[in-house]
């Protein structure tokens, strides 16, 4: 630590001096003569730490000057852009490269050894084959309008951004290998899915559509299908929408966020997601996405129905064992009579219902 200077040593005397003879209620008890003296101490000593910084701000420029001329601007040319190690990119259409970094780190996230992407078309109309990608490469359609693309070959992922009234479609033929598909801040865009899609996410999107031909192709076969019937597996997850139409086969789901703000004020248009999904009943339905306390993504009606099933398999084990335990109806619903309506609210009776299952 450096030695105080003397204007520092004054200023200090003066403070204890100060602080010794301050009376009962904290009143200063020096004269004004000293006073003043205090004053012009304390305003030396900021004047002596500005100097201070004044002259690191100083090393700080010289410093930088000396890196700049170390670093001429012909090396910097020359030096190498990678943009990201492990994608291998391919692009058609313009794209600047702060777009091409932002892809770049995107989809290196999504592990992908390659991509293909299709930027700022306009007008275009386009048959994807195996001359454009394959099962390592992920497809990207950037700022796309008024086109119209066709995917019959295999990729690994694709992601749609930033694309208006543009209309892409997965052929029969065709096979996404991680079954997902992103698409995020898009207007009037259309999906037509005719091969196999597991989980779709839409983000940000205006008066979009999401057309699954048949219910084979929503599904995903990596996941654990509890009595379910097969393809029926699969999920949209959508946040901040306005007017989507998610169409499964001859089942239709309209998801609008401001809809949905109606029913309930606290959602976010950034932060709330919704799902669609198969219910055990089969009924297609848009739900809000929940945080267990473990973290894990359900909705109510699936915690609920998660809860109903661990009473009554607790209850079925007490009854063997020959305990009594009090029923739960919140979580396990009344009894309801073979005649009665059944609590799901479906309007038909109990025993031709959830009864018959």
């Amino acid at each position: 630590m450096s030695a105080l200077s003397a204007a520092e040593k004054k200023r200090m005397e003066l403070q204890k001096k100060f602080n010794a003879k301050k009376g009962a209620d904290g009143a200063p008890a020096l004269s004004a003569e000293e006073q003043k003296e205090l004053l012009a101490a304390k305003l030396k000593q900021l004047k002596l730490e500005e100097e201070r910084m004044n002259e690191k701000n100083k090393t700080w420029d010289d410093n930088a000057k000396v890196f700049k001329a170390a670093v001429s601007e012909d090396t910097v040319k020359a030096a190498p852009v990678k943009l990201c190690k492990t994608v291998d990119m391919k692009t058609e259409g313009s794209m600047s490269d702060g777009e091409k970094a932002k892809l770049s780190a995107m989809i290196g996230s999504a592990h992908a050894q390659s991509m293909k992407a299709y930027s700022n078309h306009s007008r275009v109309t386009c048959d994807i084959t195996e001359a454009e990608c394959n099962a390592q490469t992920t497809l990207v359609f950037n700022g796309c309008s008024d086109s119209t693309y066709i995917l019959k070959t295999y990729s690994a992922k694709i992601f749609i951004q930033n694309c208006e009234n543009t209309s892409i479609t997965i052929a029969p033929e065709a096979k996404v290998l991680t079954e997902t598909v992103e698409v995020h801040r898009c207007i009037e865009t259309k999906l037509a899915v005719s091969s196999r899609v597991g989980t779709l996410q839409i983000d940000q999107c205006i008066d979009c559509e999401a057309n699954f031909t048949s219910n084979e192709c929503f599904g995903n076969p990596s996941m654990i299908r509890k009595g379910r019937e097969f393809g029926k597996d699969g999920r949209v997850v959508w946040a901040g929408c306005e007017n989507l139409v998610i169409k499964i086969g001859e089942d239709k789901v309209v998801g609008d966020f401001e809809t949905e703000k109606l029913d309930d004020s606290t959602i976010n248009s950034e932060r709330t997601q919704f799902k669609v999904s198969y219910d055990a009943r089969g009924v297609l339905r848009s739900e809000k996405v929940i945080r267990l306390r473990n973290g894990f993504p359900s909705t109510k009606r699936e915690d609920d129905e998660h809860d109903r099933r661990e009473e009554q398999a607790l209850q079925g084990l007490a009854e063997k064992m020959g305990i009594t335990l009090n029923r739960k109806e919140d979580k396990i619903g009344r009894k309801c009579k073979p005649n009665d309506l059944c609590h799901c609210g479906s309007g038909k009776k109990f025993k031709k219902c959830c009864g018959a299952c």
